[in-house]
């Protein structure tokens, strides 16, 4: 379904595109589907992006972007919204009102499709899409890297922070030497499931998006003290998987017959020193 003559295209022209090109079992779909507007509103402009933050809806609005494809939520839930009579989800509700721009989630069929959208955008954005040389099929798909010509574990830690530009990742546990490298992107670094791509893949590395932080850091933290080593990357859960949704508004692109852009975004997170400014002044005064 090629969609890029001319004419006009709505709504639901978009979304019959996104579902031709990432074809999977339609029961496996569960959080996907428009979170505002309607299926029959004009679409003139769309935009890609991991999340409707406001600075991304700001960028959209300038962009004159009206029809919004995000991948996580824009209510801060995975299912549903905050619950309650939450004064930053109501007035998100009604910034988006206001700006008029249709927000579609894209979250369930990306993942859900062979292979995984999300993880090879990652592996593309790695330069690593020519060295996939298997994958796992279950729970998830997940691609694994590996080499002839083994990488150290800071070359490979330094490759990714070049790649993905960032100046430095947190890590757990360290390996003397890299030829396998798993993905996991977003919420996958659970203790289960990174001991199952360890135990089945052989991966000497895994990067991750994110997990619960008393899982798999102590499982990797356990196997190196007994001499089994292992190590993750942690990216966090937006870098993991913005070149995922980088990659869909590239392809989209290509078929559609409005303009796409790709809509980026800072990280949520900012380091802070811990010196305050107060105790600053005071050791500059003594």
């Amino acid at each position: 379904m090629a969609i890029n003559g001319g004419g006009s295209m709505r709504a639901r022209d978009v979304i019959a595109l996104l579902q031709e090109m990432m074809p999977c079992d339609p029961s496996l779909v569960k959080v996907d589907g428009l979170v505002l507007g309607d299926e029959l509103a004009p679409v003139s402009r769309i935009g890609v992006a991991f999340v409707a933050s406001v600075p991304v809806l700001e960028a959209a609005r300038e962009a004159g972007v009206d029809f919004l494809i995000t991948h996580e939520g824009a209510f801060f839930r995975h299912e549903g919204d905050v619950a309650g009579e939450d004064p930053v989800l109501s007035q998100k509700r009604s910034l988006l009102r206001r700006l008029g721009i249709s927000v579609y989630r894209l979250h369930d069929r990306p993942h859900r499709a062979s292979p995984d959208w999300v993880a090879e955008g990652l592996a593309e954005a790695l330069g690593w899409s020519g060295a996939i040389r298997e994958r796992m099929a279950e729970p998830c798909d997940v691609p694994i890297v590996a080499w002839a010509q083994a990488m150290t574990f800071d070359d490979v830690v330094a490759r990714v922070c070049a790649r993905l530009g960032v100046r430095g990742l947190r890590v757990s546990g360290r390996v003397p030497v890299a030829r396998r490298i798993a993905l996991l992107p977003g919420y996958r670094g659970t203790g289960d499931l990174v001991a199952r791509v360890f135990r089945e893949s052989n991966a000497d590395v895994i990067l991750a998006g994110e997990g619960p932080e008393w899982e798999a850091m102590e499982y990797v933290r356990d196997a190196c003290a007994m001499g089994l080593p292992r190590a993750v990357v942690w990216l966090g859960h937006q870098l993991s998987e913005s070149p995922g949704m980088r990659r869909i508004a590239k392809e989209l692109a290509a078929h559609c017959r409005v303009p796409v852009v790709f809509l980026d975004q800072e990280s949520a997170f900012a380091w802070q020193d811990g010196t305050s400014q107060s105790s600053a002044t005071a050791r500059q005064d003594t």
